[in-house]
C-alpha cells in the first residue's frame, strides 16, 4: 500500500482555503464542504500514471500499479478526474464524479489500459458490532471471471463477484484471518491470503487484481491486497 510515496499535493491542489481580510482577533476559519476520496491503480498493464483533478496534476511521482493514496480531501460537487501516462499530456481516462459533503469514496482505475475506466465506490456502511470488523470484496482482475472469497475452511463470504463487481460490506470477526480466493471455470485457481490482521471497528476492502493468465512478459499475476 502507498499513502505518501507518490508525492501527492492534495491539500494544496484540491482544497485551497482562504480566509477573510480581518485582523487576528476577528479571523474565523471558513467552513469548506469536503469529501474524502482514496485512489487505487488496479490496471494490470497500465504505465505509471498522472492523477489530474480539475485540470491540475496532484502527484509529483508516478502513480503505479497497485499504488494506493489513502484518503484525500476533495472539494464537493462535480469533479473532473483524469488519468494518463506519468509526465505526458495525453489522457487515457476522463470522467466526472459527483462528491457529497462529508462522504467518503474509493476510486479504482480498472481494466486493461486501452479500455481503462474508473470504478467509484461509496464507502458508507453501518458500524460493526463489538469485536467485529466490516470487509467487502472487489474483483478487479480482467481475466479471472467470477471470484469467490472465503475464510479458509469456512463457508464463502458473499456469493461470488464478477469482474468490476464489489460485494456489500460483510461483518467478520476481528482476528488474524486466513482468506482464500477461488476462481470459476474449467481451470480454477486458488489463491491463499494468510495472516490478515483484521482489527475491531475497522472497514476493509479486499482487492483481487492482476491476471489469472498473464500475457507474455507480464509479471502481474493474480494477487490480493487488503486495504
Amino acid at each position: 500500500m502507498l499513502s505518501a510515496g507518490i508525492g501527492l499535493v492534495a491539500c494544496g491542489s484540491l482544497m485551497l482555503m482562504t480566509g477573510c481580510d480581518l485582523n487576528d482577533n476577528d479571523y474565523v476559519q471558513p467552513v469548506v464542504p469536503v469529501s474524502y476520496v482514496s485512489l487505487y491503480n488496479a490496471s494490470p498493464d497500465a504505465p505509471d500514471l498522472n492523477i489530474v483533478v480539475d485540470n491540475r496534476t496532484i502527484n509529483s511521482q508516478p502513480f503505479g500499479y497497485a499504488d494506493y493514496t489513502g484518503y484525500l480531501p476533495f472539494y464537493t460537487g462535480q469533479r473532473n478526474i483524469k488519468f494518463g501516462p506519468f509526465g505526458a499530456n495525453n489522457v487515457a481516462v476522463d470522467t466526472v464524479v459527483h462528491l457529497v459533503d462529508n462522504k467518503v469514496y474509493s476510486m479504482f482505475v480498472v481494466d486493461e489500459y486501452d479500455k481503462a475506466s474508473v470504478l467509484v465506490l461509496d464507502d458508507s456502511a453501518a458500524a460493526p458490532a463489538s469485536g467485529k470488523a466490516m470487509i467487502r470484496f472487489a474483483n478487479l482482475s480482467p481475466d479471472a471471471g467470477t471470484i469467490h472469497v472465503k475464510v479458509k475452511d469456512q463457508s464463502e463470504l458473499g456469493s461470488g463477484e464478477a469482474f468490476k463487481q464489489v460485494s456489500s460490506f460483510i461483518e467478520v470477526d476481528a482476528t488474524i484471518t486466513n482468506f482464500e480466493v477461488i476462481t470459476d471455470g474449467a481451470t480454477p485457481v486458488t489463491l491463499q491470503v494468510p495472516d490478515v490482521d483484521i482489527r475491531a471497528g475497522r472497514f476493509y476492502t479486499f482487492v483481487v487484481r492482476g491476471y489469472k493468465v498473464p500475457p507474455a512478459g507480464s509479471k502481474r499475476v493474480l494477487s490480493a491486497e487488503v486495504i
